[in-house]
Parts: structure tokens; C-alpha cells; sequence
């Protein structure tokens, strides 16, 4: 089997589950690696798939990395061993299928998400600013607006009026996408392409898919601005798509109950917070990273004219000297994306 070929790899004993995940996996035209139980270590796949029902606490971890790995049963009265999701099959078949397309997918792209732990956390400006700092380091970056609840990120950039494609312009398309095509097509900010959503209205899930698959093909790197709360079945697999997601918070009790839902949310991803304070009651970035249960992956300071600026139509990122960018540049170097 060639090393680039891409693999799915099940640790199990048990030939019922065998012959549900196997019957999954061909949909996507994929071989089927079994592992015996107890199996070890991890071997190098695309998607690591671990039988719930046979697991033992001497066995070692298939989960180490959850955006690649899943718990499966047969078995609806199972529950993964360490509190995460477990999809029942033959029920889940669809969304077992799902998690295999998008995890061994062959894409150039790193992608990252960015999520708002609550209204007005400014996660929209920080995937922006986000982009525009890999764009700095050279790297070809693209920024697609998801959050159908905002008014576009277009707006907010202040590039509404540039020509160029924006989602109703892909609405009902079901047909490919090229990649150097699509990216080309796109308004440019700061040496950033853009998708964003305006005022014709939201995403059109059908060929979402294929252009998100487009952008990633195209670029370096490729930043999500992923809606807040309630995310739809698609919504969430746009997050599977993920290498890492950003969750940003306040730092505050408000936000603290917010993290906790992404968390539950977006279970399986792997997430990291970045905190803005200071904190009006005395919680500690670190403290809330301890009580939500990820890492801090960056804490940075409000950038109080901010809100004043975009209104005079300032863009976020304009002030390279600013919190936002610095945290930004700090966020290139932490996920590795430069290198």
C-alpha cells in the first residue's frame, strides 16, 4: 500500500463491528486496516476508529488525537470510555462516513477555525486578523465567513463594495470548483481572498462542501469564521474540517458557560482558548482555561479602540501594533502555520 494512500484503522476483535465499518469505509473507496484488540501503539492513519464495547483500561490510547480518532459500537448501551461521543452503528453510518471523508481527505491547506465563546467576543475580528497575519509571513491565505447570523465579514473589513464572488453568488451551484479559479475570483483584503456572506442572505449547504474542499487545494491557509451556538449537522462537520479551533472568550463567568458549550458542541476537536481580559471579577485567563478544560493557547488584551475605529471604517488588523495583531502573529507561531 503506497504511504500517501489514505487509511482508515479499526482495533477490534468483534466481526459484527468489523463488517459495519468496513461496509462504511468502501462508500468512500477506501481499504479497511483491522487491528486486534489491545492493539499497540496507534498505528499511522488518516482516522484511528476504536470499539467502544472491547476497550480495557490496560489498552493503550487510540485517542490521543480526537479530531482523528472515534469510538464505534454496535452495541446503543455503550459509552466511550473516556465520556466523549460514540457512534452506534449501523445507526450513525452517515455520520461514521462523514468523519471519514473529511478526515482522509487529501488537502494542501492548514485549516483553522474560530469560534465566539459569547456575542460580542470579537471572534469575527480575530479571524480576520488571524489571516491577514499568515498573509504578512507570505503565505497564501483565504478567510470564508460561515456565520450566517453576522451582517458579512465583508463589512467589517470594509470591502462590501469590491467586486468578487460572495456565497449567494454559489448558491445552488453543485458543480466543481477550481481551485486557482474560485481564489482568484474572490475580493483580496491585505493579500487575504475572502468568502463572506452579504445582504442576499446566508450559505447554501449544498455546495459548500465542494468549496471549502476548493479553497483548501489553493491555499496555505485557510481560516473559518465558524457561527456561535446551535450549530447544524453541517455547521459541525464544516468544524470537522478543522485541524484546530480557536474558541474565544472574555474573561468572565458569562463566557466561562459559553466555552463549556462549544466544548460539548464540538466534541472530539481539537480546541483551544484564547482569552481576552482583563477580567472585571478577578478570574485569571489561566483559571479559566483550568475550569473549561482546555489549553490557553494565547491571552491577550482588549484593544479598546477597536469598536471606535471600525465604525470610522478602520478594518481589525490596521493597527499593526495593536493587541489583536500582536496576538495574531503570536497565534501564526503557536499553531506552527509559518512553518
Amino acid at each position: 500500500m503506497p504511504d500517501d494512500e489514505p487509511l482508515v484503522a479499526l482495533r477490534s476483535g468483534d466481526g459484527a463491528l468489523i463488517e459495519e465499518v468496513r461496509a462504511v469505509v468502501v462508500l468512500a473507496d477506501l481499504p479497511l486496516v483491522v487491528h486486534p484488540p489491545a492493539a499497540a501503539p496507534p498505528p499511522r492513519a488518516d482516522l484511528l476508529l476504536d470499539s467502544a464495547s472491547e476497550w480495557s483500561p490496560q489498552d493503550p490510547s487510540w485517542t490521543a488525537r480526537p479530531h482523528r480518532s472515534l469510538w464505534v459500537s454496535t452495541d446503543p448501551d455503550v459509552q466511550a470510555p473516556d465520556g466523549g461521543a460514540c457512534l452506534t452503528l449501523p445507526g450513525a453510518a452517515e455520520e461514521v462516513l462523514a468523519r471519514v471523508r473529511l478526515c482522509t481527505r487529501r488537502r494542501h491547506a492548514q485549516v483553522v477555525g474560530v469560534v465566539g465563546a459569547r456575542g460580542g467576543a470579537g471572534a469575527s475580528a480575530l479571524s480576520a486578523v488571524l489571516a491577514k497575519a499568515c498573509a504578512d509571513k507570505g503565505l497564501g491565505a483565504a478567510l470564508v465567513d460561515l456565520d450566517a447570523a453576522g451582517a458579512g465579514i465583508d463589512l467589517l473589513l470594509g470591502i462590501e463594495h469590491e467586486p468578487g464572488l460572495r456565497w449567494a453568488d454559489l448558491a445552488g451551484d453543485r458543480g466543481t470548483f477550481p481551485a486557482q479559479s474560485l481564489s482568484m475570483a474572490l475580493p483580496t483584503w491585505h493579500g487575504v481572498r475572502v468568502l463572506s456572506i452579504d445582504w442576499r442572505g446566508g450559505i447554501d449547504t449544498g455546495p459548500c462542501a465542494q468549496v471549502l474542499d476548493a479553497l483548501t487545494a489553493g491555499h496555505d491557509v485557510l481560516v473559518l469564521d465558524l457561527p456561535r451556538a446551535g450549530m447544524s449537522t453541517d455547521q459541525r462537520r464544516w468544524a470537522q474540517l478543522c485541524d484546530v479551533v480557536l474558541v474565544l472568550a472574555t474573561c468572565d463567568v458569562i463566557a466561562a458557560a459559553g466555552v463549556q458549550a462549544a466544548r460539548r458542541e464540538l466534541d472530539g476537536q481539537d480546541l483551544r482558548l484564547v482569552v481576552r481580559g482583563p477580567a472585571p471579577g478577578g478570574l485569571t485567563p489561566a483559571e479559566l482555561a483550568a475550569t473549561c478544560g482546555l489549553p490557553l493557547a494565547l491571552h491577550m488584551r482588549p484593544e479598546r479602540s477597536l469598536a471606535a475605529a471600525i465604525e470610522r471604517g478602520v478594518a481589525p488588523g490596521e493597527q499593526r501594533r495593536g493587541p489583536l495583531m500582536r496576538g495574531a502573529r503570536q497565534l501564526v507561531a503557536e499553531l506552527g502555520l509559518a512553518t
